[in-house]
């Protein structure tokens, strides 16, 4: 046999060396030439193992050169690329010598006409193959489907097209019914534990019952028990062995993102996942308008280490890049633009991703898509750099599936978090956002420690001139952000030890208070799936809010800020033509101290007020109100409990108004070391120690 190595070293641009001929000590001529594949195919009794320079596939020089030799005893199936037949005789293949890189135009693929799709079946069955290229436009009419590792397809940055694509044949996947499908191998059966005491926050080891039926490197998709939702499930993992414990315990490559109450039920699928396949350098140009017809390049199920690099797509209806049951990945340098529909469930997104982790996005863009990133049901997932416009679906998702300890950075475009219903859960936990740019911010289901810095929220003509900030007060720490348009706080979950924290903020509110306005239609979809009463521009919950060194500054005079929350506090903050409006059904608190200044002018609304019959605590001061109007009211306080104490406060111009009747028992009024320049103030008679009034007017 011909070393493969010495024959390629002595073969340079289809010229054999007379050294390497002389070593293989053959007496006659072992080495031939041919023009083409025909020629090839038109040699009559080949001895075993001659080798021909094929110098093209139709003609001497068209890229479709290669070499090959004869195995007599051959009857692999002949694909006319890497194994071709003769045209005399059945016994006999032309094999195709190569160090696992193999190209289209090998097998006679020129252009974008000629289904590629044959040529593609054989280079990826074929285990000796690891590097599959394109150098022109390619054409592909079946969806192809493959449980092969270690393997990477380039296309050169060349079209692919799907004219002439096959009917679906099962229409129930057609979302993941992909051109280029890699799917690894699952066991049907499943192993059931369940768990003797709560599984932790963050615990890295579980309990298996036999520990020898989870070897170490086993990979397993772990599910927990379904909750109340169609799909609600805590835990949804393709996770590793990666030590035995003991007997009943091993340890996972998967941190739990959330406590599991005893009594719960683990399921465990064995899995073996397809691993290191890379597809790169693609522009797909989809075809079909319509869920059944339509086309999409990439689906990875049960994978892992696989990776997708500069795929540019244009048009297609399901989703770019569909991953499921992945770990370990990069998606980067990818777009889409102009897909079909953004209002079919599931359609016009460039990637998804749903029970993965520790994957990578970076660097991809989306025009007139509906997502450019959806992340359901995964953890520990970065996306860096991507930039959406033209999204009013939604640029950046989370469905609510308990997605956990996920981080944006450098992003722009509308970004929703836990925001697809109850059948989900509508849960998430620790999600970092940075440095991120929209219109509109969504997260105000139940999502808990969410960490916002230097998000900026603006108004977007092409989107209804609508600015929106929605927020769930469980555990947020918002830094350095700004808002133009809304800014509403809930309060759906309880699940945090930390406070509320806004630091640095600056907010450009409003003057809309209810659940539409005038730039958006009543079906909006931000309308229509957040239709609370009082929904604008509104503080709401049982925890603390923190506001440090915040501004807060209204559109207009008629601009205000209903708050509900049970305690609201205003350090350092500046607040100008911002009507405060405490709310709330049961006992609040607010405190404005820290030297805090209020500016107002021309408005017939008080710069602090009340509504309702519940029992308030005011602490105000250090703090400094100014109006512009003698007529504007400070404050204004004429019913309901009310535990007031001013104390180092400054009122400048305007009126103030606290009558009796807001003030009887158990209610007080005691102001101290306050300063009033040209105020009239309108204060409590003293019927008793609980009115104290002591301040210096000029």
């Amino acid at each position: 046999m011909i070393n493969r190595r010495e024959l390629l070293s002595g073969i340079a641009g289809g010229v054999v060396s007379a050294g390497l001929i002389k070593a293989v000590e053959i007496s006659h001529a072992n080495i031939i030439s041919v023009s083409n594949i025909m020629m090839l195919r038109k040699i009559t009794a080949p001895e075993d193992r001659l080798c021909v320079v094929v110098l093209g596939y139709h003609f001497a020089g068209d890229g479709g050169a290669k070499l090959v030799y004869w195995d007599s005893a051959s009857q692999k199936p002949a694909n006319q690329g890497t194994v071709i037949s003769a045209l005399q005789g059945d016994k006999g293949r032309w094999i195709q010598l190569h160090d696992g890189v193999v190209d289209f135009r090998q097998f006679g693929i020129f252009n974008g006409q000629d289904p590629a799709d044959l040529a593609l079946e054989a280079m990826v069955n074929d285990p000796l193959i690891h590097r599959i290229e394109a150098h022109t436009a390619l054409n592909f009419c079946s969806r192809h489907r493959f449980t092969r590792s270690n393997l990477t397809l380039d296309f050169g940055g060349h079209t692919i097209t799907t004219a002439g694509l096959e009917p679906l044949t099962e229409p129930k996947n057609n979302y993941i019914s992909a051109i280029f499908s890699f799917r690894g191998e699952f066991e049907e059966q499943t192993t059931v534990t369940v768990l003797n005491t709560p599984l932790n926050l963050l615990a890295e080891i579980y309990p298996v019952g036999n520990s020898n039926q989870f070897p170490v490197g086993q990979w397993f998709c772990l599910e927990s028990e379904k909750l109340s939702g169609q799909w609600e499930r805590k835990i949804q993992r393709l996770v590793q062995v990666t030590e035995v414990i003991d007997d009943s315990h091993v340890r996972l490559n998967y941190r739990c993102g959330w406590s599991l109450d005893a009594g719960t039920s683990l399921h465990w699928r064995k899995v073996i996942p397809v691993e290191y396949v890379t597809i790169k350098n693609m522009a797909f140009i989809a075809e079909g308008q319509l869920p059944d017809t339509s086309s999409q390049p990439v689906v990875f199920e049960y994978a892992i280490y696989c990776d997708v690099f500069n795929l540019h797509a244009q048009g297609t209806f399901w989703s770019v890049i569909f991953r499921r049951w992945n770990t370990f990945f990069r998606t980067e340098q990818c777009s889409l633009s102009d897909p079909p529909s953004v209002s079919w469930g599931g359609a016009g997104y460039l990637t998804q991703q749903i029970y993965c982790q520790y994957g990578h996005i970076a660097n991809c863009t989306t025009s007139n898509a509906r997502h450019l990133n959806d992340l359901t049901a995964s953890s520990s997932c970065v996306v860096v750099n991507c930039h959406s416009n033209g999204d009013s679906t939604g640029g950046f998702v989370t469905h609510g599936q308990y997605e956990h300890d996920l981080h944006f950075s450098g992003n722009s475009g509308t970004l929703t978090l836990a925001n697809s219903g109850k059948n989900w859960g509508q849960s998430a936990a620790r999600i970092v956002i940075n440095q991120h740019f929209c219109s509109v911010f969504i997260a105000d289901t139940k999502v808990s420690d969410l960490t916002l810095t230097d998000v900026h929220i603006e108004r977007d003509p092409e989107q209804g001139n609508i600015g929106m900030l929605r927020l769930n007060c469980d555990g947020v720490t918002v830094r350095g952000c700004t808002v133009n348009g809304e800014l509403t706080l809930f309060q759906r979950s309880n699940r945090s030890t930390k406070m509320n924290f806004f630091e640095g903020c600056g907010f450009t509110l409003d003057s809309r208070h209810d659940s539409t306005n005038s730039h958006l239609a009543a079906d909006d979809p931000y309308i229509a799936s957040h239709p609370y009463p009082a929904s604008r521009n509104s503080l709401s919950g049982h925890s603390v809010i923190h506001f440090v060194r915040c501004w807060f500054r209204g559109t207009d005079a008629q601009a205000s800020l209903l708050i509900k929350n049970k305690e609201t506090y205003f350090n350092a903050c500046q607040i100008d033509d911002v009507s405060l409006v405490l709310a709330a059904e049961d006992a609040q608190t607010l405190v404005i101290n820290g030297d805090s200044s209020l500016k107002g002018g021309n408005s017939s609304s008080p710069l602090i007020s009340r509504a309702g019959s519940q029992a308030v605590t005011w602490l105000l001061g250090p703090m400094r109100s100014e109006v512009r109007d003698s007529e504007r009211m400070h404050i204004h306080l004429t019913d309901g409990i009310n535990y007031y104490q001013a104390r180092n406060a400054n009122f400048i111009q305007g009126r103030r108004q606290f009558s009796t009747e807001a003030f009887n028992t158990p209610s007080y009024f005691i102001e101290h070391d306050n300063i009033m320049i040209n105020v009239k103030s309108v204060v409590p008679e003293k019927t008793g120690p609980h009115i104290m009034v002591r301040n210096t007017e000029l």
